[in-house]
């Protein structure tokens, strides 16, 4: 039985769980990409006071100026540069901050499937798919915004739909008029106004909850015309394209702007398998999305939550499939896959009654079955036997081992030794005070070419080139062919394997 001391235990042994493979080894792998800029940022506020890059090399605020860069989710990064008021500035201690979120995810994953779905059963199933989602435990352990970002965002996709849908039936007068005029639930105004501001404030993709409402509304006001041509919905949405030419005429620069990073047919399929990653199969996983959708229509008469969580997961997916004008990453698709594990925790608790119903002699059983051996197949638990994940990292790992690089770095350099590399990494050669010639990254006009490298040679008479596979993308092929043409010496030392290139000049 799943009574309240029952529920609690399951809900703490979850949270426990989820909290362990969150903290486990949490400085173990090095940082990557985005992860230095928080860390630059954090750090500099925690320093100065001011959100400020921090130069690590040279123990001071760096000479680049990039206001909207450091100032970027800054509600998120004060967490972070309030650690370091307590403990030292490690990979560990700054990614607690979203480990921490990560745990508070699982609770407020739990909260919304059980209330939307009324079945607490679904909200701990849940709750204990996102404890194991490999997504949701690599975002939770890397310094970034999303993992608050993603709690947020579910928590303001709930007071939403309750503000359109929750119905009050309590004694304050003034509410409930409000409600017979307007069919909106007033006391979820507040909530909405809150965490839209602070999902806005962490991430634009915010915006998406504007067409998750709309195809709601939209798809409401169609199962309703027949009833009422001119039922709430359609009332809604006629208001919603009034607002939308207003906002046009008023504000056509920001309209503008917003609607210039949608572009049509952009084909980012690759969207699918990375939503599908948290599962051993994604056909298993996808029918339970259809099963979960199914269910909470036919058997709980859940009509409304079903198609709320539905487009939530949809509408965002095919957006990034086929509007979104930006590079494909996970971290852009993160926020909408709670509302996929919602439904996917229905679908595995539809097929248990299911068979329960129609399994009279051993339905009991048979419920408890399926959902053991969901758990047992479903999950994605290879991820954690892989040679490379977020607790281990090689040399053939897809993001190079910066710490190891820059500590063979720091034993091998001579005096007279410069550096030239993206500079926002200087985490990793702290105090050392080398000169350092950063050649940029996407906010460069121009890429950094061989003119560029030759004048630094010239001018010092030994350095290092240190760049990633992924730096190439800033750097000129005429210098790419120049220095893999063995004209500087290129170092095979053990510690800088993996995609990376290490090369010297100067040092015979």
């Amino acid at each position: 039985m799943l009574n309240k001391k029952n529920l609690l235990i399951a809900l703490l042994f979850i949270v426990a769980v989820g909290g362990f493979l969150r903290f486990y080894k949490l400085g173990e792998v090095s940082f990557v990409a985005d992860e230095f800029l928080d860390m630059n940022a954090t750090y500099g506020y925690f320093k100065t006071g001011e959100w400020q890059a921090w130069d690590f090399n040279m123990g001071e605020p760096s000479q680049r100026v990039n206001v909207a860069s450091d100032e970027r989710a800054w509600l998120y990064r004060w967490q972070v540069a309030k650690i370091f008021d307590f403990v030292a500035p490690t990979e560990a201690n700054a990614r607690a901050v979203s480990a921490v979120w990560g745990i508070i995810s699982i609770l407020v994953i739990y909260f919304v499937a059980a209330n939307l779905t009324g079945k607490k059963m679904i909200g701990l199933m849940s709750a204990a798919l996102f404890a194991l989602s490999v997504s949701g435990i690599e975002m939770d352990r890397h310094l970034r915004m999303y993992a608050m970002f993603f709690p947020v965002f579910l928590g303001l996709s709930w007071a939403l739909f309750r503000l359109l849908e929750g119905r009050y039936e309590q004694k304050a007068v003034i509410v409930r008029k409000f409600q017979e005029k307007t069919g909106l639930n007033s006391l979820y105004i507040l909530p909405v106004t809150l965490l839209g501001v602070l999902s806005y404030h962490l991430h634009q993709l915010t915006a998406n909850i504007v067409f998750v409402a709309g195809a709601y509304i939209l798809i409401l006001g169609i199962m309703h015309f027949q009833k009422n041509r001119w039922n709430r919905y359609v009332i809604f949405l006629i208001g919603a394209l009034m607002a939308f030419v207003l906002a046009k005429i008023i504000f056509p620069q920001q309209v503008a702007s917003a609607l210039g990073m949608l572009v049509f047919f952009e084909d980012h399929w690759s969207y699918l398998p990375i939503v599908f990653r948290d599962y051993s199969n994604a056909i298993l996983a996808a029918m339970f999305i259809l099963a979960g959708m199914d269910y909470l229509i036919r058997k709980e008469k859940l009509a409304k939550e079903s198609v709320w969580l539905s487009a939530s997961f949809f509408v965002p997916l095919l957006a990034a499939i086929f509007l979104w004008k930006r590079v494909v990453g996970e971290q852009y698709i993160f926020f909408i896959q709670s509302f996929e594990i919602i439904l996917i925790a229905s679908g595995i608790y539809g097929v248990a009654v299911f068979l329960q119903e129609n399994m009279p002699k051993i339905g009991r059983k048979m419920f408890w079955t399926v959902i053991a051996v969901s758990f047992l197949v479903l999950p994605n638990y290879a991820y954690f036997f892989q040679e490379n994940n977020t607790y281990r990292q090689t040399s053939r790992s897809s993001n190079p081992n910066y710490r190891s690089i820059f500590v063979y770095f720091k034993k091998n350099k001579k005096p007279t030794d410069v550096l030239v590399t993206r500079d926002f990494r200087n985490y990793y050669w702290s105090g050392q005070k080398v000169k350092t010639f950063d050649f940029g990254g996407e906010l460069s006009k121009e890429k950094f070419n061989l003119a560029d490298f030759r004048k630094i040679m010239a001018e010092n008479p030994s350095g290092w080139f240190i760049f990633s596979d992924n730096d190439k993308d800033y750097i000129a092929e005429d210098l790419q062919d120049y220095v893999e043409k063995a004209n500087l010496e290129k170092v095979k030392a053990v510690a800088v394997k993996g995609d990376i290139s290490v090369y010297r000049w100067g040092n015979n």
